[in-house]
């Protein structure tokens, strides 16, 4: 299958959301048993057809003679089903740079993310799921010493730091890989290419994970259920490094270049998000009744490294782009982004809308979006009978879905906010009513 095919196959899924890099020599971790954090964080999707050009995006490459399926695709994981464990080590000194936390993700902890949606050309279902085939590394500064933003561009060949980084137009990484935080095994200082020459709040922070995703079909066996039936299409690295910082990523492939000289259906397609850093160690998310944060004043959450709630959740935001990558059925390329609210376990409460408060208007959103189903094998569970659901409702809202069950808003939705309805995230923790 040639690549503009191959292409068009792998952009009917875009997800939102390696190589492995060295580390730093990891402190004893405070925790026998790490923390969980969920994923909390999910925009609105509004569309389950593509293009859908609202939230977050990824631009694929696709079929010249197919237009449509060239553009936007944007997708929803409802909140509380992805997931990983986090092990934190304890503080350090590096020269320089103050105190820093080294972070750990094992990759047998890690909850990806499952999709499935059948396309009309050819008729099949497809699935796609992600994983981690190594540990996932971070760092955490507790000084305001760290230059956490990544900023790259991509052609065929790699991804390379781009301007405002300190080191501009040198490679980044190879396609897959995930990029070398430097000679100090720790990434956002002066010997890597993170930054923009102005030093981070403390808090900030970057995380990289070899995730990988695979890909499969259902061959349509004459007795179809969810569980068998599926054959493999390809397995391929989709590596993310993640920042509290700000992130952009930009293609530049005028010209082909890569295998056959094809030109690029994704040439200047560009993407930019903004994360926060670690809270309520950082302060900045509450900063209380005068708006200035580390003053102190009423409603200003912020706390010291050691409290139980120093590292209660953060925001991560991922920008990067895989041009040329090779898959059993031909070349790939893609631009993405991923933004991620991570929520420690024991502060994660039914938070539709993220504002820390499950109240009436997390109740109000799933209202709206009240019968709602995604794309899927219908009431029935099973493919290619006649309630296949190959695209999914207009209303539906992914980050509504807090059940999901079939990826249906319904009633449970609604009273899994109930359970929580009243309570609020402090930096002392969940307080109900």
């Amino acid at each position: 299958m040639d690549r503009k095919k191959a292409s068009a196959l792998v952009s009917l899924w875009m997800i939102l959301l390696a190589s492995y890099a060295l580390v730093a020599p990891i402190p004893q971790a405070l925790a026998e048993f790490p923390p969980r954090y969920w994923v909390m964080s999910i925009p609105k999707r509004t569309s389950g057809t593509p293009p859908a050009p609202l939230g977050n995006v990824v631009v694929m490459d696709s079929v010249d003679e197919n237009p449509i399926e060239y553009g936007i695709w944007n997708f929803s994981i409802p909140p509380l089903s992805s997931s990983m464990n986090i092990t934190f080590s304890s503080n350090w000194t590096l020269a320089g740079y103050g105190q820093i936390v080294n972070m750990t993700v094992p990759a047998a902890s890690y909850v990806g993310i499952t999709y499935m949606f059948k396309s009309d050309v050819p008729p099949l279902w497809f699935r796609f799921v992600t994983s981690m085939v190594a540990d996932g590394h971070g760092w955490i500064f507790l000084n305001d010493t760290g230059d956490v933003d990544c900023h790259t561009w991509s052609n065929n060949t790699a991804a390379y730091w781009r301007s405002p980084s300190p080191s501009p137009n040198t490679k980044a990484a190879n396609h897959g890989s995930l990029p070398s935080p430097g000679d100090d095994g720790v990434a956002g200082t002066d010997d890597d290419g993170f930054g923009d020459g102005t030093p981070d709040p403390p808090g900030s922070s970057i995380l990289m994970l070899p995730v990988v995703m695979s890909a499969e079909y259902h061959n349509g066996t004459i007795i179809p259920t969810p569980e068998t039936g599926w054959d493999t299409m390809f397995t391929m690295t989709w590596p993310q490094v993640f920042t509290t910082g700000n992130a952009s990523t930009l293609v530049i492939e005028p010209d082909g270049g890569g295998p056959g000289g094809l030109l690029s259906q994704i040439d200047g397609a560009n993407q930019s998000y903004v994360g926060q850093p670690w809270e309520y160690y950082a302060g900045l998310d509450h900063p209380g009744k005068d708006g200035d944060p580390h003053t102190g004043d009423e409603e200003e959450y912020e706390v010291s490294y050691g409290n139980a709630y120093w590292n209660a959740y953060v925001t991560y935001v991922c920008a990067w782009s895989l041009l040329d990558t090779y898959t059993s059925l031909g070349w790939y390329d893609n631009c993405f982004t991923i933004t991620e609210k991570l929520v420690r376990d024991d502060c994660a409460i039914g938070d539709v809308n993220c504002d820390e408060k499950a109240n009436i208007k997390d109740i109000g959103r799933i209202a709206v979006a009240f019968g709602a189903t995604d794309s899927g094998f219908g009431d029935d569970g099973k493919p290619y009978t006649g309630d296949d659901k190959i695209s999914a409702d207009s209303n539906y809202d992914g980050g509504a879905d807090l059940k999901d069950e079939r990826r249906k808003i319904n009633i449970k939705d609604i009273g899994r906010v109930a359970v929580d309805f009243g309570a609020s995230l402090t930096s002392d923790g969940i307080i109900r009513p």
